[in-house]
């Protein structure tokens, strides 16, 4: 279970979120919509341990495990649409 207790971040004079109070509970799926801008990705930088705060907490149970898949679209920008070889297409019409 991870818990957030009065979790608020601001950026100079520009606030993200305030006062947020959650739990997310095991066995369920989450998701997080909102603007581009409204703090999805800094919220789970926070969830995270990548960025602090500006106030409150984020707790973890003991022996609990959360995974993450950041957000890189540049990741593989080295490939073209047909790298590698290895991948195969068949068409057929028969």
């Amino acid at each position: 279970m991870i818990t957030i207790s009065n979790l608020a971040m601001q950026f100079g004079g520009s606030v993200l979120f305030k006062n947020a109070d959650l739990q997310f509970l095991p066995g369920n799926c989450y998701g997080i919509i909102g603007a581009n801008g409204a703090g999805k990705s800094t919220f789970l930088k926070i969830l995270s341990g990548e960025l602090e705060p500006t106030s409150g907490y984020v707790a973890i149970k003991q022996g609990a495990r959360m995974s993450i898949l950041k957000q890189d679209q540049f990741q593989d920008d080295e490939y073209t649409f047909l790298t590698p070889s290895s991948w195969a297409i068949s068409i057929s019409t028969t």
